[in-house]
Protein backbone atom coordinates (compact mmCIF):
# COMPACT_ATOMS: atom_id res chain seq x y z
CA UNK A 1 0.00 0.00 0.00
CA UNK A 2 1.49 3.49 -1.07
CA UNK A 3 0.83 6.53 0.48
CA UNK A 4 1.72 10.47 -0.25
CA UNK A 5 1.69 12.98 2.00
CA UNK A 6 0.86 16.54 0.29
CA UNK A 7 1.28 19.59 2.41
CA UNK A 8 0.42 23.22 2.13
CA UNK A 9 2.99 24.90 5.00
CA UNK A 10 3.43 29.23 5.05
CA UNK A 11 5.26 29.08 8.43
CA UNK A 12 6.77 25.22 8.53
CA UNK A 13 4.48 24.25 10.80
CA UNK A 14 2.57 21.80 8.28
CA UNK A 15 6.25 21.20 6.69
CA UNK A 16 7.42 19.62 10.16
CA UNK A 17 4.33 17.54 10.52
CA UNK A 18 4.28 16.58 7.47
CA UNK A 19 8.22 15.57 6.92
CA UNK A 20 7.42 14.07 10.36
CA UNK A 21 4.72 11.46 9.31
CA UNK A 22 6.69 10.44 6.04
CA UNK A 23 9.75 9.96 7.81
CA UNK A 24 8.37 7.60 10.24
CA UNK A 25 6.61 5.92 7.86
CA UNK A 26 8.53 5.41 5.29
CA UNK A 27 5.79 7.75 2.52
CA UNK A 28 6.31 9.94 -0.07
CA UNK A 29 5.92 13.43 0.64
CA UNK A 30 4.80 16.67 -1.91
CA UNK A 31 4.58 20.06 -0.58
CA UNK A 32 1.62 22.10 -2.25
CA UNK A 33 2.84 25.38 -3.13
CA UNK A 34 1.35 28.11 -4.89
CA UNK A 35 4.32 29.35 -5.94
CA UNK A 36 4.18 32.89 -4.65
CA UNK A 37 6.14 34.65 -1.60
CA UNK A 38 2.08 35.89 -1.05
CA UNK A 39 0.83 32.48 -0.18
CA UNK A 40 -1.59 33.93 1.95
CA UNK A 41 -3.55 35.85 -0.96
CA UNK A 42 -2.91 33.06 -3.79
CA UNK A 43 -6.63 32.59 -3.10
CA UNK A 44 -7.71 35.90 -4.48
CA UNK A 45 -5.21 36.26 -7.01
CA UNK A 46 -4.71 32.89 -8.73
CA UNK A 47 -7.59 30.51 -7.98
CA UNK A 48 -7.28 29.05 -11.51
CA UNK A 49 -3.49 28.57 -10.75
CA UNK A 50 -4.22 26.88 -7.88
CA UNK A 51 -6.79 24.26 -9.44
CA UNK A 52 -4.16 23.98 -12.44
CA UNK A 53 -1.46 22.72 -9.53
CA UNK A 54 -3.77 20.38 -7.75
CA UNK A 55 -4.82 18.45 -11.38
CA UNK A 56 -0.98 17.99 -11.96
CA UNK A 57 -0.18 15.97 -9.08
CA UNK A 58 -0.53 12.44 -9.86
CA UNK A 59 -2.09 10.13 -6.77
CA UNK A 60 -2.68 7.13 -9.47
CA UNK A 61 -0.17 4.76 -7.41
CA UNK A 62 -1.32 5.80 -3.92
CA UNK A 63 -4.05 4.11 -1.96
CA UNK A 64 -3.81 6.84 1.02
CA UNK A 65 -3.47 10.30 0.62
CA UNK A 66 -2.39 12.47 3.84
CA UNK A 67 -3.05 15.92 4.00
CA UNK A 68 -1.55 18.63 6.10
CA UNK A 69 -2.27 22.34 5.94
CA UNK A 70 -3.60 25.10 8.00
CA UNK A 71 -6.77 26.61 9.30
CA UNK A 72 -7.11 30.08 8.96
CA UNK A 73 -9.59 31.75 11.01
CA UNK A 74 -11.73 28.83 11.31
CA UNK A 75 -11.34 27.85 7.90
CA UNK A 76 -9.34 25.26 5.92
CA UNK A 77 -6.49 27.80 4.13
CA UNK A 78 -7.80 28.52 0.27
CA UNK A 79 -4.82 26.44 -0.65
CA UNK A 80 -6.25 23.23 0.86
CA UNK A 81 -9.61 23.47 -0.08
CA UNK A 82 -8.85 24.25 -4.09
CA UNK A 83 -6.44 21.48 -3.50
CA UNK A 84 -9.22 18.90 -2.22
CA UNK A 85 -11.67 20.24 -4.73
CA UNK A 86 -8.98 19.39 -7.87
CA UNK A 87 -6.80 16.36 -6.95
CA UNK A 88 -8.02 13.03 -8.04
CA UNK A 89 -9.05 11.21 -4.67
CA UNK A 90 -11.16 8.84 -6.48
CA UNK A 91 -11.41 5.40 -4.50
CA UNK A 92 -8.36 6.83 -1.89
CA UNK A 93 -8.04 6.63 1.79
CA UNK A 94 -7.79 10.39 2.81
CA UNK A 95 -6.46 11.39 6.56
CA UNK A 96 -5.89 14.93 6.96
CA UNK A 97 -3.93 16.74 9.61
CA UNK A 98 -4.54 20.71 10.16
CA UNK A 99 -2.79 23.40 12.16
CA UNK A 100 -5.03 25.77 13.89
CA UNK A 101 -4.41 28.78 16.71
CA UNK A 102 -7.90 29.70 18.48
CA UNK A 103 -10.54 27.98 16.80
CA UNK A 104 -11.52 25.16 13.80
CA UNK A 105 -15.03 26.41 13.10
CA UNK A 106 -17.14 23.79 11.12
CA UNK A 107 -13.79 22.45 9.40
CA UNK A 108 -14.52 18.67 9.98
CA UNK A 109 -17.82 18.94 8.29
CA UNK A 110 -16.47 20.96 5.20
CA UNK A 111 -13.48 18.86 4.72
CA UNK A 112 -15.21 15.98 4.78
CA UNK A 113 -17.83 17.22 2.28
CA UNK A 114 -15.20 18.41 -0.09
CA UNK A 115 -13.43 14.73 0.10
CA UNK A 116 -16.58 12.79 -0.75
CA UNK A 117 -17.64 15.05 -3.15
CA UNK A 118 -14.48 14.42 -5.12
CA UNK A 119 -15.20 10.64 -4.24
CA UNK A 120 -12.65 10.08 -1.67
CA UNK A 121 -12.74 7.86 1.36
CA UNK A 122 -12.79 9.95 4.45
CA UNK A 123 -10.56 8.35 7.29
CA UNK A 124 -10.58 11.05 9.54
CA UNK A 125 -8.54 14.87 11.07
CA UNK A 126 -6.35 15.26 13.28
CA UNK A 127 -6.33 18.56 14.56
CA UNK A 128 -2.65 20.33 16.10
CA UNK A 129 -2.98 23.36 18.26
CA UNK A 130 0.12 24.80 17.66
CA UNK A 131 -0.25 27.33 19.95
CA UNK A 132 -0.10 24.95 23.19
CA UNK A 133 1.26 22.13 20.54
CA UNK A 134 -1.60 19.14 21.33
CA UNK A 135 -3.41 17.18 19.03
CA UNK A 136 -7.08 15.94 18.95
CA UNK A 137 -8.52 13.77 17.04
Amino acid sequence: MNTLVIYYSLFGNNESIATNIAQTNNYDILEFDPGSIFRVFQFFVRKKRLAKKARQINTEKYNDIIICGPIWAGKPAPAIIKLLENIDLKNKKVTCNFTYTQDYGETESEIEDLIVKNQGNFQGIILWNIRNETNTK
